[in-house]
Order: C-alpha cells, then sequence, then structure tokens
C-alpha cells in the first residue's frame, strides 16, 4: 500500500485503518478523524507540559528585574532626586552653578578666621556667541589683552567647549577686567559673581582650620549632595565640619539676566551653610606660631608642634604644626605658581599636611615621668620620703646570661633624690628603680601595672577632638611584645618604658591631656576647639559644653605630691628659665632618644600654679645638638601671655 504525503498509516489485526487516512489539503479546520488518528499514532506526543523548574527560573527573573527597577526607581527619584532636578532644570535654561557659600569660622572673640570673598567668573553662553568663525576669532582677539591671556590659549578654550551650553573662560577676573569686558560688549561673554575660601592668618592657623578644594569623582559618586563644580573641606575644621559648613547649591540663569554683570535677578535664593564659632584665640594662636616659628628659625629646626588647652575645661586655646603651609595657595590652585607650590606641599619629605599635634606619635621622653611617680606613689612602691642615690647609672644582670651585664645610664650625677627632686632634676635612676626594681626598691611597678595605669588615661585611645586624623598611642605589654616580636619582655624594657623610651608612643595632645588633669586635680578633660553652631539666623544648633573623658585613679595627695616637684622643677630644677615669667608655674622637661634620627625635645607647663588657667605641651624633632628648644618656645610665649594680660585681646 502506497503512503499518501502527510498521511498516516497504522496495521492492526482488529480493524483495517487504511479508511482513516489523514490528509490535509487547503483545510485548515480539524476533522474528527484526525483526533482519532493521533490518538493511535506510534510517534511520540508532540506537546510535552512545561518543567515547574522554568517557570521558577521565570519567576525568580522577574522577581529580580523587579527590585532592580524599583531600586532604580528609588535612587533616581529618592536619593538623587535633588540632583538630577538640578541637572534637568540647567538642561532646560543656561544656569551656572555657582560655589555654594559656606559658612563662617570665627574665633572666640568674633574674629573672622575663615571668610567667603566675593570673586569674578568670565563665563562664555554658546547661545549667544557669534556664529561665524572670523566673528568668533576677532572677539577673541579684542578679549586676549583684557585678560592677559594670550589668544592660542582661548581659542583652544572655546574649542575645547563647543559641546558645553555655558562653560568657563577665566575665573577670579579683576575689578579693571571687568569693567573693561563690560565696556566693550563682547557677545556671549558675562561676568558672574563668585565666591572664594580665604583664611586671613593664613599659615598661623592652617592645621586647625584646613582648606577647600574640588570634589574628586568619587565624591561625586558617593554623596549626592555634591555637583561638579563644588569644592569640599580638606583637613581641619574644614573637613571635621563639612556637612555643617556646606550650604545649599545655587546658580545663575543666564536667559533671566540681561546684563552682562552679575545681578540677582539671575541667582537663585540659596541658604549659606552653619557659622562655627570656636575656643580658639586668634590672639593666642597667632603669638605661638610667632614663638614657635622665631625658635625654630634660629635653631635651624624645621618640624615640632604646641598646643595650649585650659586644663578645667579642656578647651583649645591654639595650636600649631611646623612646617606649616598657606591654606589659602589651595583655594587657587589653578595658578601656575600655586600649582609649583601645591606639588612642593604634597612632595615635601618634612610632610607639612600632617598635624602633629594629634596625628604624631612619638617617644613623650621624660614627660611622662610624673605620671610613673602617680602610680607609684598609688602602688606604695615608693613614698614621698623614698631616697635613692643617683650615681649617674645603674647595673643589671642579664635574665639569658648571667655572665652580662647591662648599664643603664642616668643624664648626670644627681646624688641622693626623693620622688620631688626626682621629678623636678628628672632623675633617670630614680624612675629605673620606681618602674623596673633595683637597689633598696626590691620590686618596682613592673611592666603590667604600668600599662594598666598607662591605659586608664587613654594613653592607647583618641582624646576626642574635633580634628580629623587623630591617631592613637602605643603601650606595650608583655603580650604585644610576644605577639609583634617573637621576643619575652625583660626588665631592660621596663626601665626604658619608665623613663619615656623603649616601644611607648603618645600623641602632644595626650600630654597635654594628662598634665591638664594633673592641673585640675585629676579630670581628663576632652579637647574641643569649636564651642559652638550657629545657622544663619543666629540660632544654635548644636553647643559643645565641657566633657570629662575620664578621672585619673589617683587621690587628691599624690597629685599634690606630683605637683609639688613639677614646681621645683621651675624653682631649682630643669626648667628655671621660666623664673621670669610673671607667676607661679609647674613644669617637666624631656628629652627622647629617637632611632635613626637623633633626639626630641619636649617641654609641658601649667600656670598660675595655684588656678590653672592654661597648660601648653610643646615638642621639637631632631634638634641634634639644640638643647632646650621645647622650653624655650613655652618661655616665649608665656612671657607674652602673662606679661601682655591675663586676657589677650583680638589684636
Amino acid at each position: 500500500m502506497g503512503v499518501i504525503p502527510w498521511g498516516l498509516h497504522y496495521n492492526t489485526s482488529k480493524m483495517n485503518l487504511d479508511k482513516y487516512k489523514i490528509t490535509r489539503f487547503e483545510q485548515d479546520e480539524l476533522k474528527p478523524e484526525e483526533t482519532l488518528a493521533d490518538a493511535l499514532s506510534i510517534h511520540p506526543t508532540m506537546e510535552t507540559p512545561i518543567s515547574r523548574s522554568v517557570f521558577n527560573v521565570f519567576y525568580v527573573v522577574a522577581a529580580v528585574v523587579f527590585v532592580f527597577f524599583i531600586f532604580e526607581s528609588f535612587q533616581l527619584q529618592i536619593v538623587n532626586g535633588k540632583r538630577f532636578t538640578i541637572l534637568a532644570e540647567q538642561s532646560n535654561s543656561l544656569r551656572y552653578q555657582l560655589s555654594p557659600l559656606r559658612g563662617l569660622i570665627y574665633d572666640s572673640r568674633g574674629k573672622l578666621l575663615a571668610e567667603n570673598l566675593p570673586v569674578f567668573d568670565l563665563m562664555a553662553v554658546h547661545t549667544f556667541l557669534p556664529e561665524s568663525d572670523d566673528k568668533l576669532t576677532d572677539m577673541i582677539s579684542r578679549l586676549s589683552p583684557i585678560i592677559n591671556q594670550n589668544s592660542q590659549y582661548l581659542t583652544k578654550i572655546f574649542n575645547d567647549n563647543q559641546d558645553q551650553a555655558v562653560f568657563l573662560v577665566k575665573n577670579n577676573l579683576t575689578k579693571d577686567e571687568m569693567v573693561k569686558i563690560e565696556t566693550m560688549s563682547l557677545p556671549g561673554l558675562f561676568t558672574v559673581a563668585n565666591v572664594k575660601r580665604f583664611y586671613p592668618d593664613g599659615p598661623a592657623a592652617a592645621h586647625i582650620l584646613g582648606y577647600t578644594a574640588k570634589v574628586t569623582p568619587d565624591e561625586l559618586k558617593n554623596d549626592g549632595y555634591f555637583m561638579i563644580n563644588d569644592r569640599v573641606g580638606r583637613l581641619g575644621l574644614e573637613a571635621q565640619y563639612e556637612r555643617f559648613l556646606r550650604g545649599e547649591h545655587r546658580s545663575f540663569d543666564f536667559l533671566n539676566n540681561d546684563s552682562t554683570i552679575f545681578d540677582k535677578k539671575g541667582l537663585e535664593n540659596a541658604e549659606a551653610g552653619n557659622n562655627l564659632f570656636l575656643n580658639i584665640d586668634s590672639s593666642i594662636q597667632n603669638q605661638l606660631y610667632k614663638s614657635i616659628s622665631s625658635v625654630f628659625t634660629s635653631g635651624g629646626i624645621g618640624r615640632g608642634t604646641a598646643v595650649i588647652q585650659n586644663p578645667k575645661t579642656g578647651i583649645v586655646l591654639g595650636l600649631v604644626s611646623m612646617p606649616t603651609f598657606d591654606n589659602n595657595i589651595f583655594e587657587s590652585a589653578y595658578l601656575s605658581d600655586n600649582i609649583s607650590r601645591i606639588s612642593r606641599i604634597l612632595n615635601d619629605s618634612n610632610k607639612p599636611l600632617l598635624n602633629r599635634a594629634v596625628s604624631g606619635r612619638y617617644s613623650p621622653g621624660s614627660t611622662i615621668k610624673p605620671f610613673l611617680a602617680l602610680a607609684g606613689l598609688k602602688e606604695r612602691v615608693v613614698t614621698p620620703s623614698t631616697i635613692l642615690y643617683a650615681g649617674g647609672s645603674i647595673n643589671v644582670q642579664s635574665e639569658v646570661d648571667p655572665n652580662v651585664y647591662y648599664t643603664f645610664r642616668d643624664w648626670k650625677v644627681h646624688g641622693w633624690s626623693d620622688i620631688k627632686k626626682a621629678i623636678a632634676d628628672s632623675v633617670d635612676v630614680y624612675f629605673y628603680s620606681l618602674g623596673g626594681g633595683h637597689g633598696s626598691i626590691k620590686e618596682g611597678l613592673g611592666i603590667d601595672r604600668i600599662a594598666a595605669y598607662l591605659k586608664s588615661a587613654g594613653a592607647d585611645k583618641i582624646t576626642g577632638i574635633d580634628l580629623p586624623g587623630e591617631t592613637v598611642g602605643l603601650v606595650p605589654s608583655k603580650e604585644w611584645k610576644r605577639e609583634t616580636k617573637g621576643e619575652p619582655w625583660y626588665v631592660g624594657d621596663t626601665y626604658n618604658i619608665s623613663i619615656g623610651q623603649g616601644d611607648l608612643v603618645v600623641t602632644p595632645i595626650w600630654i597635654n591631656t594628662y598634665i591638664g588633669a594633673i592641673a585640675n586635680g585629676g579630670n581628663l578633660m576632652k579637647p574641643r576647639i569649636v564651642r559652638e553652631i550657629k545657622n544663619q539666623d543666629g540660632s544654635v544648633i548644636a553647643g559643645f559644653n565641657s566633657q570629662v573623658l575620664g578621672q585619673m585613679p589617683f587621690e587628691q595627695d599624690v597629685l599634690n605630691v606630683v605637683r609639688q616637684g613639677m614646681r621645683q622643677a621651675v624653682l631649682s630644677g630643669t626648667a628655671t628659665l621660666l623664673q621670669d615669667v610673671p607667676v607661679a608655674l609647674a613644669a617637666k622637661t624631656g628629652t627622647a632618644q629617637v632611632s635613626g634620627r637623633g633626639l626630641n625635645s619636649l617641654f609641658t607647663v601649667f600656670g598660675p600654679y595655684d588656678d590653672p588657667e592654661i597648660v601648653i605641651t610643646v615638642l621639637v624633632e631632631n634638634i641634634n645638638q639644640s638643647q632646650g628648644l621645647a622650653i624655650r618656645v613655652a618661655n616665649d610665649f608665656l612671657l607674652w601671655y602673662f606679661n601682655h594680660s591675663r586676657y589677650p585681646q583680638t589684636e
């Protein structure tokens, strides 16, 4: 039997199905016999149910796509809504984004430390520029001598910005340039008023205030506030209080302004940022800068720092780090001279941008001895009447080889010394014995108790000063040495720690904080630079009162003994240079050996002795053979401070 195309042939013993051959010609409808033939077919079923897993995958993909669109919608409308609204408005008009007005910064007496100076930018608006190349070239040749830019440079600016509706030709026009441009009525060119940050005291307060710089692509991406022409705080208070200082965005609409000179018709109403009011006294700040600069110059020294606080409240009255820098050059970073100056600052091995008062870690040297005295008296390792003979050194048997002895030297022979003389004359042998034990003191404090007391006073923590970049100190211990160096702790390590050497490092701001606690009766006060923040209406939106970080665990009689030792340092010890200051002072000198870098000089002092209102710590790096530089800085400042006036007036 022949097979008919598109047909079915099925043999069975029960029936002959030849008569049920299925044929398809031009009819589209399904005939009854086709249903029967399909049921009896020997071929597999052509249609099978879709697997449930296929539907699951489809649902998951659909859900992911849905969530993605919801997230993107949230980002566009909520997170970045304001930014994209501004961009959309700018695309429908001829707007030029102006720098937001940052809040101002005042010292404790109302003197401006950071302000916004008016400047003028020269803008080009493509819609109004000459259409022909010849006319544009002619306009550029007329503009060139006015703004002191060659024609080739200006032509490049115009060519590079052909796709921009509005673009900058030159910023910071002089008034003379502005008037000439207006007089010549150059088509498509507008002068628009803008602002530039200015710091009247420049290098004297640079590490406190910081500076501003253009936002980076990452900042644009990660902070929905920023626009492409914005500036952001770098270093100092400009960075620390960025979110308080930044103002609302504003722009200038050239379509709504019929003058080539900026006026308020083209400026959106935008509120300036909040104002900062500091505890810093600019007269104190400038004198501290003058004192440290003078001493450093005479001694050929380039690196160091000084910080001044009120020990009762912790407020910071002045802070200088050397070398410093002129923060104003960063506000005009586009100028060729400033480009080279900024490059030198960034590549200077002395690190001018480093705030050494809060970010520098140093061996405290003998400035740690008052603290060891407190702990020794507290633990009754010594008493005020404990007398030791300081013959210039001690010899200690090796803990590894009994045939080996190590010598730990003093800076001179002091003779018989009690705890007050040990502080006043900085007697190393006394503190070797107090810390690690020797001679009549069979058992000293030991590293465990020393480390515990130092940590209780926050030597390994930040003080919380309101400046960026504060680092923590390092208080070594047996466990630390074993983990980091793979070595056991030796008594020689304890001797080194007891005179502020070895692996112990702290920040100058911590030294000043703990000495302030000795001055005020035991309270560790949080250093604070900003007193309050006010909005443009003058309302206080944030106020910062004195804050106690903690209390040192020493009784008043113990504190008094150490205070007396520091007073004795001025009367007959290592700080007699201060005797010309017309008030009673208490002080401690210090010198720290720095491996591979010579000596650092340190000095800390508070006064008046009976009612302290000021505490100062000075650190000078790499003094070479120039001894006493730190105390000279303090002396120069204190003579000015107490002779000028107990409460200096702002200059």
